[in-house]
C-alpha cells in the first residue's frame, strides 16, 4: 500500500500536492477511491476549484463503488454481487456498470485476451497469497492444482449480458469478476469527461497513477508528467507533456512480494496464469484513461516485439516499455513525446 501511495504522489510532476500556489494553482487529496491516493490539481477561483472536486469526487465515488469486489453497499448491485450470485441468478444492475462490465468484453476482444475481467478466480489466488505475506505471514505461491483449476472458470463466454434486462449473470458458479484492470482508467476518463461537459478546464487528475489532464495549464503550457524510475520513487526515467491525454503505467514494482529470493508481482499473465518479469513496466499515452488502463496490462503480458507490432497499428497509442536492465523502448510515435 505504501508503495503505490508514494508512486501516485510523485506522477505528476512540479505540481504542489495540497494548497493554493501563488499562480492559483489549487491542488486536493483523497484517499478513499480504488485503495490508492487521488490527486487533483486545477485554476481557478476558489469557489470553482471545489465545484470541479465535487464533480470528481461523485464521479469516482460512484465507480469505486460499483466496481468493488469485496464490499457491497446499500442500494447498489456492484461486481461483488454479480460474484455471489455466480451460476445462481442474474443481477440488476446500472448502465453504468454495465458499461464498465462492456468495455471490459470489448478489450478482452481487442487485445485477445490479455486483459481479461473474468480473472477473479485466479487473481484472487495471488491476492491472498500477496496479502498474507505482506502482512508478515509466510511467503507462498498459489498451489498449482488450485490455480490451473482457477484457470478453467475464466471464461468470457460465461459472463452473460442481457442490455434490454439490464442483467449481468455469470454462467459459471466459480467465475468472478475483478475489473481491477480497467476501473480507475475507466472511472478516471468518467470523470475528466463530466468536467469538460461541465465547462471546467485547466485540471490533471491523477489516481493511483492514472494520469488525465483537461485542457492546459493557466497561462497556456501543457501538464508534465513523467514515467518513474523503478528503483527510485522520487526519479524520472523521462518526461511528457500532456495536454487532454492520459498517461497510465503499469508496473511489476508496484504490488509484489517476495517468495525465494523471486519477485512476484499483480499482473498476471492470463496464458499462463503467473506473472511476466520481461519489463520492470509498460506506459500507455492515449486520449482515454480508460483505454490506456487496460492497454497497459494487455501490452505488459504480450512479448515485447508483438506488443510494439500491436501498439504501433492503433491509432492514436503510445507506449514505453522499460525492460528489466531500466533501458526504455518507444513505440513509434513515443520518443517525439519526450520533452526536456
Amino acid at each position: 500500500m505504501f508503495r503505490r501511495i508514494l508512486a501516485a504522489l510523485c506522477a505528476l510532476l512540479l505540481l504542489p500536492l495540497s494548497g493554493c500556489g501563488s499562480d492559483g494553482r489549487r491542488s486536493a487529496e483523497y484517499y478513499t477511491f480504488f485503495d490508492t491516493v487521488t490527486t487533483v490539481i486545477g485554476y481557478g477561483s476558489e469557489q470553482d476549484f471545489a465545484a470541479a472536486c465535487s464533480l470528481i469526487e461523485e464521479t469516482l465515488s460512484e465507480y469505486h463503488r460499483l466496481c468493488d469486489i469485496y464490499h457491497e453497499y446499500t442500494g447498489i448491485n456492484n461486481a461483488r454481487t454479480i460474484n455471489l450470485r455466480a451460476g445462481q441468478q442474474s443481477v440488476e444492475v446500472s448502465d453504468e456498470l454495465l458499461d464498465v462490465i462492456e468495455f471490459g468484453r470489448e478489450v478482452y476482444a481487442m487485445t485477445e485476451g490479455r486483459c481479461n475481467i473474468a480473472m477473479g478466480a485466479v487473481l484472487s489466488l495471488w491476492h491472498d497469497c500477496r496479502e498474507t505475506a505482506l502482512s508478515g505471514g509466510p511467503a507462498l505461491l498459489p498451489e498449482e492444482a488450485a490455480l490451473q483449476e482457477a484457470g478453467n472458470h475464466c471464461r468470457m463466454d460465461q459472463l452473460i449480458v442481457d442490455r434490454a434486462a439490464g442483467t449481468v449473470y455469470l454462467a459459471d458458479s466459480a467465475m468472478s469478476l475483478d475489473l481491477g484492470a480497467i476501473a480507475k482508467g475507466y472511472a478516471v476518463e468518467k470523470a475528466a469527461r463530466a468536467l469538460a461537459g461541465a465547462g471546467f478546464t485547466g485540471y490533471a487528475l491523477n489516481v493511483g497513477g492514472n494520469v488525465r489532464t483537461v485542457g492546459r495549464k493557466a497561462g497556456g503550457s501543457a501538464w508534465i508528467s513523467g514515467i518513474q524510475d523503478p528503483d527510485n520513487s522520487a526519479s524520472y526515467l523521462l518526461r511528457l507533456e500532456l495536454t487532454d491525454a492520459s498517461l497510465v503505467t503499469s508496473g511489476s514494482y508496484q504490488r509484489w512480494y517476495q517468495v525465494e529470493g523471486t519477485r512476484y508481482h499483480h499482473i498476471i499473465d492470463p496464458r499462463t496464469l503467473y506473472p511476466k518479469n520481461d519489463f520492470l513496466s509498460v506506459s500507455i499515452l492515449c486520449s482515454d484513461s480508460g483505454l490506456a488502463d487496460a492497454l497497459s496490462t494487455a501490452v505488459f503480458n504480450m512479448e515485447l516485439e508483438e506488443g510494439i507490432n500491436y501498439v504501433n497499428r492503433l491509432e492514436g497509442v503510445e507506449a514505453c516499455w522499460v525492460l528489466a536492465d531500466k533501458r526504455p523502448v518507444y513505440s513509434g510515435g513515443f520518443e517525439a513525446k519526450i520533452t526536456k
